[in-house]
């Protein structure tokens, strides 16, 4: 076989091995599915038209390439978008929003802001899972500026508090601040006095455990001077007053506290009781 021959066996061969490599590459990896995961504020088919509506979404390889910052830019709720693949047809698009620590009332629309005290968006309704803050005002709203015009003891209380709150799947309907400028949350008939700054993540760890027990009552939870050493709380239970009346006359008891730490009042404490200890 003349080395011309050879030669052209060779580069024949290497072609076609070539064109089966695109086949395979443009066919087997072709795009037949877009899954969508994380997203609430926008649909699956708003996040799909931001991000694949470009030629390098049509394979599952090539779409890891795609800058999904440039193509969410202009939307103000994502903070971010990752994609990868779950088998070589399928593409995953995994979202990240921006989490909203609350919203204040301004001219009757809903300013809502991040843990950085940036307003994100102003809506016409509340945002799901998104707490009103009720105490603070401001004199404008902007979006993209942070906010202004209030004091900034009770902005950074506002924002500490929301970050330890974003971990937690049971938010509270409002937060503010009652009239010793103390932190106040309401969830449902629940309301949660938290007091000043001092011991607040221990505070919230409280509340965690707390809550599920208070599931269906009302009432005030003083929370305002816990710290790590205190064994029990006072729960102020309206939802047992008359029960609690009618022991009254009996046996002339005032409390009683259950086996998990949380001791239930008739609500004659005072809005500032200490945590009691169990002796």
């Amino acid at each position: 076989m003349s080395r011309r021959k050879l030669y052209r066996i060779i580069i024949e061969a290497g072609a076609a091995a070539l064109l089966i490599f695109v086949l395979v590459f443009f066919l087997g990896f072709r795009v037949t599915s877009v899954q969508v995961e994380g997203n609430s504020f926008y649909t699956d088919d708003q996040i799909k038209n931001m991000v694949i509506n470009v030629p390098l979404a049509k394979n599952s390889i090539l779409a890891g390439f795609i800058n999904t910052e440039k193509s969410t830019k202009d939307a103000s709720m994502i903070d971010s978008i990752r994609i990868s693949r779950i088998n070589r047809n399928t593409l995953l698009l995994q979202v990240e929003e921006k989490q909203m620590i609350g919203y204040i009332e301004f001219q009757g629309q809903c300013v809502n802001f991040d843990r950085q005290g940036i307003i994100q968006i102003i809506t016409d309704a509340p945002l799901e899972n998104v707490p009103k803050i009720e105490g603070i005002d401001v004199k404008e709203a902007v979006q993209g500026e942070r906010l202004s015009g209030i004091s900034r003891t009770k902005l950074n209380t506002i924002l500490s508090v929301g970050k330890m709150l974003e971990k937690m799947e049971n938010k509270p309907d409002r937060l503010g601040f009652n009239e010793l400028n103390q932190l106040v949350m309401y969830y449902g008939d629940i309301e949660v006095r938290l007091g000043d700054d001092e011991n607040m993540d221990e505070k919230i760890n409280r509340l965690v455990g707390i809550l599920p027990e208070l599931e269906g009552m009302s009432g005030i939870l003083h929370l305002e001077n816990t710290t790590e050493d205190s064994e029990s709380v006072v729960f102020d239970d309206s939802t047992q007053e008359e029960e609690v009346r009618q022991d009254q006359e009996t046996d002339g008891e005032n409390d009683q506290e259950d086996a998990s730490g949380l001791e239930y009042s008739d609500g004659s404490d005072s809005a500032d009781t200490k945590s009691r200890e169990n002796g």
